[in-house]
């Protein structure tokens, strides 16, 4: 009868018969030593004695069509973008790298098999994050190196800091996905008006010890002007009462000589703007993000639904301070220290 144990154990039980043997023990003795059958030891010596097969270095099936050596020129090759290889568009597709292995080494891939080739050196498909012409990435790093620290600086001096921005919802809400019976694609009835937009100006507040976060917002029904904008800039004033380091993008109504005239006029408001095109700088953004999530899907019948659910998403947001400071988190700056 087969002794009861994992295969690590039985390993062991024969490792250690083997042992006793050697020291010059007979199989009999080590059989009553281990409590196993004197046949068990006799086969354990035999097998022992076996020379020892060497394993395979490469594992078994078919070869693959191109080498190490190839699939690491293929990634050169893919580095160099889409547009290189005069495709338009500057993105991949397995038909596209099909293409592309055939043109460097006249070997046919089904743009199926292409996905484990690309599994196989860490590429992986990805939706790509969108970003202006007018972005200057030089420009950005610059901000990161020299007004990032300047507003850090002024806010050592006790004061809070605010971060602001502009959004827009309207009557045409993004469709969440949902779940349905295979090839029953659901219908959901939506407005098509794009002409009611509820216009939101956010501002995140952090205190002066970075400790707690509040959302302060302003909507209106018309388009944003330099006169929306003053109007909350007194509702931020009102709310702090030290002074403020506000940073903001560099949207036209800011530039607005009011504007401007109103923050010389309050030596409490400290302004600074961020580099152009450089979204993912802004917490602020990641509020919006927030708010499309809550809204997407409400299909609302009219304004008043639409401001009602876009409300019920502030005030959801708002009460989460945890969610707040994520939204800090996720800029990639230090904005606390």
């Amino acid at each position: 009868m087969r002794r009861k144990g994992t295969s690590e154990q039985l390993a062991k039980v024969r490792n250690c018969g083997l042992a006793l043997l050697e020291k010059g023990k007979k199989p009999k003795e080590v059989s009553e030593i281990l409590n196993v059958t004197t046949r068990s030891v006799y086969r354990w010596r035999q097998e022992d004695k076996k020379p020892q097969r060497k394993k395979r270095a490469s594992a078994l099936g078919r070869p693959r069509k191109i080498t190490e050596k190839q699939t690491k020129r293929l990634e050169k090759a893919l580095d160099k973008g889409a547009e290189a290889f005069g495709y338009a568009g500057d993105y991949w597709t397995l038909d596209r790298i099909a293409q592309v292995i055939w043109q460097l080494f006249k070997v046919r891939y089904h743009p199926s098999a292409v996905w484990y080739v690309m599994d196989r050196v860490g590429w992986s498909s990805q939706r790509p994050q969108r970003r202006a012409f007018q972005r200057n990435d030089e420009a950005i790093e610059l901000w990161r190196k020299e007004v990032l620290p300047e507003i850090k600086k002024v806010r050592d001096l006790n004061a809070a800091l605010g971060l602001e921005d502009e959004a827009g919802f309207t009557m045409v809400t993004p469709l969440k996905r949902t779940w349905s019976r295979r090839g029953q694609t659901p219908v959901r009835r939506t407005s098509i008006d794009h002409h009611d937009r509820l216009n939101l100006l956010g501002v995140r507040l952090v205190s002066p010890k970075g400790k707690k976060i509040r959302l302060s917002i302003k909507s209106y029904w018309h388009s944003l002007t330099g006169e929306e904008v003053i109007a909350f800039l007194k509702q931020i004033l009102r709310l702090v009462r030290g002074f403020i380091v506000l940073v903001w993008d560099r949207h036209p109504i800011h530039k607005r000589k009011a504007v401007q005239d109103f923050i010389q006029s309050h030596q409490r408001l400290i302004v600074f703007e961020f580099p152009v095109a450089a979204p993912e700088l802004n917490p602020a953004e990641f509020i919006w993000t927030q708010m499309v999530e809550y809204v997407a899907g409400t299909a609302p019948h009219d304004k008043y639904e639409l401001q009602a659910n876009v409300f019920a998403g502030i005030s959801r947001t708002r009460i989460s301070q945890s969610g707040l400071f994520s939204c800090l988190r996720g800029s990639k700056l230090d904005w606390l220290n």
